[in-house]
């Protein structure tokens, strides 16, 4: 990745420097033809596109692989999701850990998303990976699982006060948004929740991912965290494939 990186930069300087290529090319044909026209001018980067592009390529084939072993565990009615669409035209995947702050802000936005677009459906994938070493038998994604199954009605209460909280929930915080929502009894231990995050994390490092948030759309995988206007141009240009 490292390599293709810089092939961009590269890449993106010749384009700059040749007036006669149009750097703001609108369809996939014109800057596939600004590319080879580049290329001809630079041969000398040829041999490392080849091969950055050959291991992109072997990259995604090993995600695909990967996707398509946990396409059950994936479609699951067991995890926790936004929007109301039953035959959604886009489905979102959305890694995240309820104390990561970068999670919390794609969170929001992903909720304004899915109203605005009541055709997407964004499917919760919890990696509490800031809990793995928790003393507590439960932790913040085995309550909001255990809500989602138990008392589904009190699931966006929950799920909101979680995201407000800043920094990382304690045993306190938690036990304030349990007595708040009256869902005390969904603050424990399950072992159905146990086993989806379980597997939850184990996809998340074969696909080697490195942290969260990731959302994963049609196959590809977007890490990080992206602002509102910018997750909306990634989800109307999904939309239109």
């Amino acid at each position: 990745m490292k390599k293709l990186k810089a092939l961009a930069v590269a890449l993106s300087f010749a384009a700059l420097s040749t007036a006669s290529i149009n750097v703001y090319a609108e369809t996939q044909e014109q800057k596939i033809a600004e590319i080879q026209q580049l290329l001809k001018k630079h041969p000398e980067v040829v041999d490392s596109l080849h091969q950055s592009l050959t291991s992109y390529s072997a990259q995604q084939l090993g995600v695909k692989a990967t996707l398509d072993n946990y396409n059950e565990h994936m479609i699951s009615p067991a995890h926790s999701f936004l929007g109301q669409a039953d035959n959604p035209e886009l489905v979102i995947y959305n890694v995240t850990d309820y104390n990561c702050p970068f999670c919390k802000k794609l969170d929001v936005a992903l909720e304004e998303l899915v109203a605005e677009y009541p055709n997407v459906k964004v499917v919760n994938i919890y990696t509490p990976l800031k809990e793995r070493t928790t003393s507590l038998d439960y932790t913040t994604a085995s309550f909001a699982l255990n809500v989602w199954k138990e008392a589904p009605e009190k699931f966006a209460s929950v799920h909101e006060m979680l995201l407000k909280k800043r920094g990382k929930h304690t045993k306190a915080s938690l036990e304030s948004i349990a007595y708040e929502t009256d869902t005390n009894y969904q603050l424990v231990q399950s072992n159905d929740a146990d086993r989806l995050l379980a597997t939850n994390y184990q996809m998340f490092m074969d696909l080697g991912l490195r942290g969260t948030p990731a959302m994963i759309m049609n196959g590809e995988i977007i890490p990080g965290y992206l602002p509102y206007d910018e997750l909306e141009q990634v989800v109307e240009k999904q939309l239109a494939n």
